[in-house]
């Protein structure tokens, strides 16, 4: 069969294009088994879905929704497509979570629900021999008005999938400037994540279960990478680099084997690191690392199911910066029953942790979560019945409802300033990283204002107006910045806090 795989747009871009990892290895997969395949990415593409659609006469179309707010452009090319007989497959981890309602927008035939590569060529097999779809696993679709989900699929091991094909794609779309390089792009090593955070779709997604592809693999796309292309950065996409410290050690040991001369990026857990293995990574090359904290509160950490020990959180990011690791801190606030006083701890101590980049995200409830289902049994949250509703919750660095004990007004004044410091370097980044941090957000502006499409230009001037909230609230609002030790120094935000009268709650 002929299979186009398409990329679909989202509402909202607020960085870099990423190289489409999940497609490459789906393309690389049928194609391996004697499928035609091409990838239209309509993030970074110029060109019509019927150019597009003329030049290659697909079979089936393979859409990837990422989140909800690819939703809308995914179900304007799924319909498109549709109309002229072309069986829609829809992939990623929010459509698996919502097949129900990806199913029911009538745009949509099949949703993979779970990891895409196994499943899309047995649907494809199936298809062609007329065989019932219930022999499919990881399948959702809708047989006589009725959604069908199948049994879920057992992961793959990553050896039986093959090593990325770049050729799918025009790389040069994706490179991108980082920490002590000019030509980042993303490449992936492992599937999965062993984490059990309540707030989080992995553990429904993934089962908590970690695996890792083969070390021949990944270093050999990145020595295509390298050779062919220029690279001289990698960010690894995993969920998470390593679950621990033997195959951390394996990791960078591969790394410094090969011989090859390149810097990277990770996300890994802070607590699980010593000085020793950050020396280690730093020495096979690893610039900058995200770390997902998440709270600041002892109590919270316990809550959320993060159990992350905060103290050694602190010694780890004071070793990278003496060794030259650069690092981004990642936080939630407004969890559920989140108080002023744990929003509190998490202000003072993202005040006083010396990481590079620190973000403070809004709660929101993710499906197939653990928190997701415990907000719809205890009625605290009513499901959205239809794509329209879930287009309308905002996620992230957007406030929707509020399931805390904290004002909504001061949630955003904490999140805007981190915001705001994060983008102009006013309070604990390096210089390095402030620049690339500005710049970055500079070009993907640019190169979404320049594509000229009515959905790019809304896009900028969005950004454009999220950018003027974000220094609204972080600016205008200073007895809030003073109620939570925004912009003190670390002493005197210590002697506040310990003159300081419990706050009320909520």
């Amino acid at each position: 069969m002929k299979v186009l795989l398409i990329n679909s747009e989202p509402y909202h871009v607020e960085q870099k294009s990423a190289v489409p990892l999940g497609l490459l290895s789906i393309a690389a997969h049928l194609t391996k088994h004697g499928h035609s395949v091409r990838i239209y990415d309509r993030v970074v593409e110029r060109g019509s879905l019927k150019e597009h659609y003329d030049a290659f006469r697909p079979d089936i179309a393979g859409v990837s929704a990422l989140g909800v707010q690819s939703f809308p452009d995914a179900i304007r090319v799924s319909k498109w497509l549709k109309k002229r007989r072309v069986p829609v497959i829809w992939g990623g981890h929010v459509p698996s979570a919502l097949p129900d309602i990806v199913l029911k927008t009538g745009a949509v035939d099949f949703v993979t629900v779970g990891e895409g590569e196994i499943t899309m060529l047995e649907l494809i097999e199936a298809l062609e021999r007329k065989a019932p779809l219930s022999g499919v696993d990881g399948l959702a679709y809708m047989e006589n008005g009725t959604i069908k989900i199948n049994n879920r699929r057992a992961f793959a091991d990553p050896a039986d999938l093959p090593v990325i094909d770049w050729s799918f794609v025009s790389l040069e779309k994706y490179f991108g400037k980082n920490v002590g390089c000019e030509r980042a792009i993303n490449v992936y090593s492992s599937k999965g994540c062993t984490g059990r955070c309540a707030y989080c779709y992995s553990p429904g997604y993934s089962g908590c279960v970690w695996r890792a592809r083969p070390p021949a693999y990944y270093l050999n796309e990145i020595k295509y990478l390298i050779e062919n292309h220029g690279a001289d950065g990698v960010f690894f996409a995993d969920d998470l680099l390593s679950p621990g410290r033997e195959y951390l050690r394996e990791f960078c040991e591969n790394i410094l084997e090969s011989g090859m001369d390149f810097v990277w990026g990770c996300d890994l857990r802070a607590d699980i690191l010593s000085r020793e293995e950050l020396e280690l990574l730093h020495k096979a090359g690893c610039r900058w690392i995200f770390f997902g904290i998440e709270s600041g509160s002892p109590s919270r950490q316990k809550a959320i199911h993060k159990g992350a020990n905060l103290q050694r959180v602190t010694e780890v990011m004071n070793w990278c910066k003496e060794i030259g690791i650069v690092t981004t801190t990642s936080f939630i606030i407004g969890f559920p029953g989140e108080t002023v006083e744990e929003l509190r701890e998490t202000a003072h101590y993202m005040q006083n942790l010396h990481s590079d980049v620190k973000l403070a995200f809004f709660y929101y409830p993710i499906p197939g979560s653990e928190m997701y289902r415990d907000l719809v049994d205890a009625g605290d949250f009513t499901e959205p019945a239809t794509w329209r509703e879930w287009l309308k919750f905002p996620k992230l660095n957007r406030l929707g409802k509020n399931f805390s004990r904290v004002p909504d007004k001061e949630l955003k004044v904490v999140s805007s300033w981190f915001l705001w410091l994060s983008i102009f370097g006013q309070y604990d980044n390096s210089k390095e990283q402030r620049g690339v941090y500005a710049e970055k957000a500079m070009k993907q502006s640019l190169e979404v204002f320049k594509r000229r499409t009515p959905g790019s230009v809304r896009i900028f001037f969005r950004a454009a107006k999220e950018f003027l909230g974000i220094a609204y609230y972080a600016l205008l609002f200073p007895r809030i910045r003073k109620k939570y030790g925004l912009g003190q120094k670390p002493n005197e935000l210590n002697n506040d806090q310990e003159n300081a009268k419990p706050p009320e709650r909520t």
